[in-house]
């Protein structure tokens, strides 16, 4: 079986650490490595992060100094990395039963392919979960099909924090980008793309924790920033490794619209709330991007996004689920679910 590396950037996780690198140590993988990389926590981080350590010669500890933030990790866990496969996991997520060898193996049997990736599976903190039945159905996807489908859905309703990625390619393209603090994962994924092939499994891989403590949870639900922070992921990529390839400048102009559709009905949804200032504001937004919908709305987003249409109908009525509007309290876009989804980053 292939090596694999498991770097867990981690700042004040200490009561979700210990269930994420058990998470890990229980993929049945011999030649596995965890490091987990703290950031001067203030909390028992480190002293959970050092008990399991002892338990288990597959986990070592590094510890900061001072906090250096969350790009400086993972940029840290990208250079430490000597195994065959390398994953990057935050230490309040974990990783589904069986996962990481069921992605090494379609990996080895497809050499072409650079990682592996799933749907988005949320575990909102407090609440009951109990993990879904493995679905082991997965495809494999031209890297420019997956940059394409990125680009028309945002990288949205997959999950970013659990990529298996081969360490070589991993190298080639290099750090996570400082500039880009609370989306380089997508961006990441864009340029890992143009290597090759993607493994996109039917059934999630990793499990993403939602709870009060991330720091962006509460930074992200101003869904104007998040929009902005999302399109600067493919200016940049666009700008850069993407500008080579045979069609940019159209992947790019679709990754803006849909960044305006979706600007245009948040900013219908806050008008119709009684929020005019940051309704409008959104709409000037849009108009920046999408000049055309001052004279045509954007009705392709409801085709585009499961469910919306319901949603909207649901809010114009004044309804709502569970003492919250359809899709509002998980942190998705309130006219499509998995328009506008919680970052990575949480230190």
């Amino acid at each position: 079986m292939p090596s694999i590396d498991v770097m867990i950037p981690c700042y004040n996780a200490g009561r979700f650490l210990a269930q994420c690198i058990r998470s890990v140590l229980s993929q049945n993988i011999d030649d596995l490595r965890i490091v987990v990389i703290d950031n001067a926590s203030t909390d028992d981080s480190v002293e959970v992060a050092r008990r399991l350590a002892a338990e288990d010669t597959r986990v070592e500890v590094v510890c900061h100094a001072k906090n250096l933030g969350p790009v400086a990790s993972y940029n840290e866990g990208v250079d430490i990395a000597r195994a065959d496969y390398f994953m990057l996991l935050c230490a309040d997520d974990l990783l589904t039963a069986g996962s990481l060898r069921r992605a090494v193996e379609v990996l080895e049997s497809n050499p072409k392919a650079v990682f592996t990736i799933g749907p988005k599976l949320d575990m909102i903190d407090g609440e009951n979960f109990v993990e879904p039945s493995h679905a082991d159905g997965w495809r494999v996807t031209e890297g420019v099909r997956f940059i394409e489908d990125c680009c028309r859905h945002l990288g949205n309703a997959i999950a970013l924090g659990a990529v298996l990625v081969r360490t070589p390619a991993q190298k080639t393209v290099g750090h996570y980008r400082a500039s880009l603090p609370h989306a380089n994962d997508l961006e990441m994924a864009l340029r890992l793309a143009q290597l090759g092939q993607v493994v996109e499994f039917e059934g999630a891989l990793g499990i993403n924790r939602l709870h009060a403590a991330q720091i962006t949870a509460v930074y992200f639900a101003d869904k104007l920033t998040q929009l902005k922070q999302r399109l600067a992921v493919f200016d940049s990529f666009f700008s850069q490794e993407g500008a080579a390839m045979p069609e940019a400048r159209r992947l790019h102009r679709i990754a803006i619209h849909r960044v305006g559709d979706i600007a245009y009905w948040q900013a219908v949804l806050n008008l119709f709330r009684g929020k005019t200032s940051y309704g409008v504001e959104l709409l000037r937004y849009c108009f920046s991007l999408t000049p055309a919908s001052r004279l045509f709305p954007p009705l392709g987003h409801f085709y585009r996004s499961k469910g919306s249409f319901k949603r909207a109908l649901l809010v114009i009525s004044g309804r709502k689920l569970g003492g919250h509007y359809p899709g509002e309290s998980r942190g998705g876009d309130i006219l499509g679910k998995q328009d506008v989804a919680f970052p990575r980053t949480r230190q």
